[in-house]
């Protein structure tokens, strides 16, 4: 199983498509560490779009070589990209570098040095970009968990000739599949382009309430604050272990258990969706809360839009949503092409002034447009249905409805 982790967390490599014009992107790796690599390490550079999918990828020994490590690559010109680096021993991502910006462009770009981090894994899921989707697969014990935004699906081990095969339950025609360093995705029969694993993030967050509570786990450590801020516990980040939940992490010498599940949750204060459930044991207790990235429900796909006010919206009218995880939003009015910014904060989601071509349309498409815009603006918070639908949310009225 830890193989299959380590496979999925490391199929980034491939080719970009045919007659795409693209940009040289330079750099090297260091780490400030005085430590020497040994010869069978790999470096491991990745770059990813606005919307968080890898849009190139490399990964090569290093020979022996020691830092810096220079690297070289072909990311697609034109938009705004981010480039990770990370050098993996022993099957394991050990020194990862934070995302490092590159400008929308077509020049070639010369990063200098990137800075590496000394990085402890967490075991809990591999994050998986198959075209517009982004998906994350989660194991527990002999069965999987594949959540693709806000829709959960539970999988079963199959036998199989070659590669390891996850099924959904109940229906054989969602699966995914793994063969050497490709990973093949089917969701309800219709297939997936080929995937490829993006590189863990440094810094996950769970959080509870009554009594506040907060851990954040990043550079190989995790550190508690409870009681609104009265204990602070400090520890490595351990090896998990596998429960019923998900992954248990019980550092040695500490008075502190965190499980993780991947499940849908909610802030019990606020309303805010969680993509995984948190447990915490400590000091006698056993605290509940969320954990994961709020944005990783939003931005996991484009949404199409099925429902505005209540009103429904036009047959065949194309009105789209579409979160990158760097606050942006764009997509289709049903007429016009829009973009605009959003905020996520503890308390809700905001949504600024969208900017938009200005095609002319029939006037009932005009019209339902304009309904859309203004149902934007009026949105401060969102919530997910069990069958997946988001729900932007105005007051306590559903503004607007989408499905993937």
């Amino acid at each position: 199983m830890r193989g299959l982790i380590v496979l999925l967390c490391l199929l980034i490599s491939g080719l970009p498509a045919l007659g795409q014009d693209m940009r040289p992107i330079a750099g090297s790796l260091i780490y400030r560490e005085r430590i020497a690599l040994p010869p069978d390490a790999e470096m491991v550079v990745e770059l990813r779009d606005e919307a968080g999918r890898v849009a190139a990828g490399s990964r090569q020994p290093t020979g022996g070589a020691q830092v810096p490590l220079p690297f070289t690559l072909d990311g697609p010109a034109g938009p705004a990209l981010a480039l990770r680096g990370a050098l993996r021993l022993g099957g394991e991502i050990r020194w990862l570098s934070a995302p490092v910006e590159i400008a929308a462009g077509s020049d070639p770009v010369d990063l200098g040095a990137v800075m590496l981090r000394g990085f402890r894994p967490m075991g809990f899921s591999a994050r998986l970009s198959c075209g517009d989707v982004i998906a994350e697969l989660a194991f527990l014990g002999e069965a999987a968990r594949l959540r693709i935004g806000a829709d959960y699906l539970d999988l079963e081990r199959a036998e199989t000739a070659s590669g390891a095969k996850y099924v959904a339950e109940g229906d054989p025609g969602s699966w995914i599949w793994t063969k050497g360093d490709v990973a093949t995705l089917s969701l309800r029969g219709s297939e997936w382009p080929e995937c490829r694993a993006a590189l863990p993030d440094d810094l996950y967050v769970a959080r509870g309430n009554e009594p506040g509570w907060q851990i954040r786990i990043t550079g190989g450590l995790m550190h508690y604050s409870g009681d609104y801020g009265e204990t602070e516990i400090a520890a490595p980040l351990p090896a998990p272990a596998s429960v019923a939940e998900g992954r248990l992490y019980a550092p040695e010498g500490a008075d502190l258990r965190l499980t993780l599940a991947p499940a849908l949750c909610r802030d019990d204060m606020t309303g805010m969706p969680y993509p995984h459930r948190a447990i915490v044991e400590t000091g006698g207790k056993v605290l509940e809360g969320c954990g994961g990235d709020p944005r990783d429900l939003l931005a996991a796909h484009p949404w199409r839009v099925e429902d505005i006010g209540g009103a429904g919206i036009i047959d065949a009218s194309n009105v789209t949503l579409a979160f990158t995880p760097g606050g942006g939003l764009s997509g289709s009015g049903g007429c016009n092409r829009y973009h605009a910014g959003f905020e996520l904060s503890g308390e809700g989601l905001h949504i600024g002034q969208a900017a938009s071509t200005m095609m002319a349309c029939p006037e009932a498409l005009m019209a339902q447009e304009r309904r859309f815009f203004d149902a934007l603006a009026r949105v401060e918070r969102f919530d997910v249905t069990p069958d997946g639908a988001l729900h932007l949310l105005a007051g306590e009225d559903v503004a607007l409805t989408a499905r993937r």
